[in-house]
């Protein structure tokens, strides 16, 4: 996993072979007695001057984006998580040639209206903020193949969500979704999806459409029951169902997850491994934390919640045996 998290130096000398003249942080005594802002003025202007295709704004107590950001005309990667940004970042509407923005871990509460505009935008992290919803004109980033909305407060996704037809990794963890919407069952691109730690009881009607996913986290939700349509879902590799309300899985059902090669049922009430199921050792059972799951944890923790890395808070294949932030 690549780290988003490096500094500026690093990110630019690999991402785009500036000359580190033109791409080292301030290092004047007198920086920190500047306000984040104009240490953040003078890292724009270097990379402006520079033609920096990359830049890292991370971890500097931002509060709100200085004007010039909009001269970063050939800005393709900008990180700007960990920071305190509160209002709606407009500026950002400029990069027109923009693919990777990580706004994770702010204060934000609005997205600038006309964000469906960066249409060259291919990777998107909102995570950790206090959004409540996600605007409609989300559909307009047809190029989106990953978008990571964890813990941003919502309790619905817009159906226009099912216009990401490219989207190949998505991760909506911890929020209080009840329902998707039948749009969702329009990512057919979609292999990697964590729906874990929301209110949900059931899933669309047509979701077996998802036909690509081989990863699908159900963790911390309402279901009672292992869902049907997982067994149509045939690239399904990787299932996680603990601390639901499961209390039994059919023979049929069984039979139609047998391309699984892991089955995660840990802290529901169907705690008793049945006797012909002698080596069906992919299926986890029981409510005793193991070494594995807690690497599970770890991992699914990572991923989705720091969701710094392009590749993540994928993160989390472990749980998939990855990681998910």
């Amino acid at each position: 996993m690549h780290s988003r998290k490096l500094d500026d130096k690093t990110m630019a000398f690999q991402d785009d072979g500036t000359h580190l003249a033109c791409a080292e942080r301030p290092t004047s005594t007198l920086g920190n007695l500047l306000q984040p802002e104009v240490l953040g003025e003078e890292a724009i202007s270097k990379a402006v001057a520079c033609q920096q295709t990359v830049l890292n704004l991370s971890n500097r107590s931002l509060s709100y984006l200085p004007a010039s950001i909009q001269k970063l005309k050939n800005i393709k990667r900008l990180l700007l998580n960990n920071n305190k940004i509160i209002m709606p970042p407009v500026e950002l509407l400029a990069l027109e040639n923009l693919e990777e923005l990580t706004l994770d871990h702010n204060q934000l509460t609005l997205l600038p209206y006309g964000l469906g505009s960066l249409a060259k935008l291919r990777y998107l992290n909102l995570s950790h903020n206090h959004l409540g919803n996600l605007p409609n004109d989300i559909g307009d980033l047809k190029n989106l193949t990953e978008l990571w909305i964890v813990h941003i407060e919502i309790v619905n996704l817009p159906s226009e969500i099912g216009l990401l037809r490219c989207l190949k990794k998505l991760s909506v963890r911890n929020n209080m979704l009840s329902v998707l919407p039948n749009e969702f069952c329009q990512l057919t691109k979609l292999q990697w999806l964590c729906i874990a730690e929301n209110q949900l009881v059931e899933l669309p009607q047509h979701f077996a459409r998802l036909s690509e996913l081989s990863y699908l986290d159900l963790s911390d939700n309402q279901f009672d029951d292992v869902p049907r349509c997982a067994t149509d879902l045939l690239k399904l590799m990787t299932l996680l169902l603990k601390r639901n309300h499961i209390t039994c899985l059919s023979d049929d059902t069984l039979l139609g997850l047998s391309n699984l090669v892991k089955l995660d049922l840990r802290e529901n009430p169907f705690t008793e491994r049945p006797a012909h199921w002698k080596g069906l050792d992919y299926i986890l059972l029981g409510d005793t934390a193991t070494p594995l799951d807690s690497a599970d944890q770890t991992s699914t923790s990572n991923d989705e919640d720091e969701c710094s890395s392009s590749n993540e808070e994928g993160e989390e294949d472990d749980d998939d045996d990855e990681q998910d932030d």
